[in-house]
């Protein structure tokens, strides 16, 4: 999808859903950072970009569309902007009682998927990549903090969830989750919430400085992904 097949279409268009202009596009910059870098084959990357139905701006960028449960694109996220405060933009008076709201990146897997565990990290672009390496759980991302609400997860009721925070020196969001986890279970009891510590207790000071997540964590520790590659073969 070109960003500029999305800024000039007709007055009308913009009153149209989001979800028919959806195609996937295997050549964004994130596909050509994640082959170039080898951390996924050519195909592993093209297969991920079909399954998270994948984005491309005019420059390159990758547009990561956030489709529901029930396959329709809510708005999409283009590297610090979403797609619907570009579109308001262009047209403020057409589009100013437009205020979609938000779901998980990934959502839309919800159906194929049904009875696989679902992992929810931050970053999209860390929800496609470990959607290839470990492919036995749903990967989804909320996109930035500040999205991760209790209501966000409420199409997860009945399934089992577990978070994997970033990290920081001070366990500051490790435990900001902790406490989101007991909120989510008193408003979604069936939701089986779990927050993992793997980078709590596995990253170095060093790495906990930097707030990696668990795709850095994972390229920065080669013996995990090959001890992952064994067991898959």
């Amino acid at each position: 999808m070109k960003l500029k097949d999305i800024l000039s279409p007709s007055s009308k268009d913009f009153l149209k859903p989001i979800e028919p202009m959806v195609a996937v596009e295997c050549d964004s910059d994130l596909c050509h950072e994640v082959v170039a870098n080898g951390w996924l084959s050519e195909e592993q990357m093209r297969h991920a970009a079909e399954r998270y139905r994948l984005g491309k701006s005019k420059s390159g960028k990758t547009i990561y569309w956030m489709i529901d449960e029930m396959n329709q694109a809510r708005d999409g996220h283009l590297g610090d902007a979403w797609v619907s405060s570009l579109l308001k933009a262009r047209e403020p008076k057409l589009l100013r009682s437009w205020h979609p709201r938000h779901c998980l990146f990934g959502l839309h897997l919800l159906t194929v998927c049904e009875y696989k565990p679902i992992s929810v990290v931050e970053s999209e672009a860390s929800a496609v990549i470990l959607s290839e390496l470990f492919p036995e759980s749903i990967w989804m991302a909320y996109a930035y903090p500040a999205n991760m609400t209790v209501d966000l997860l409420e199409p997860l009721q009945g399934c089992s969830v577990s978070i994997y925070p970033q990290t920081d020196p001070h366990m500051e969001i490790y435990l900001s989750f902790l406490d989101f986890a007991d909120t989510l279970r008193r408003v979604y009891p069936s939701i089986d919430i779990s927050i993992e510590r793997i980078l709590e207790d596995n990253a170095t000071d060093e790495q906990k400085q930097r707030n990696i997540d668990l795709v850095d964590f994972l390229f920065e520790s080669p013996r995990i992904l090959r001890a992952n590659a064994s067991n898959s073969a």
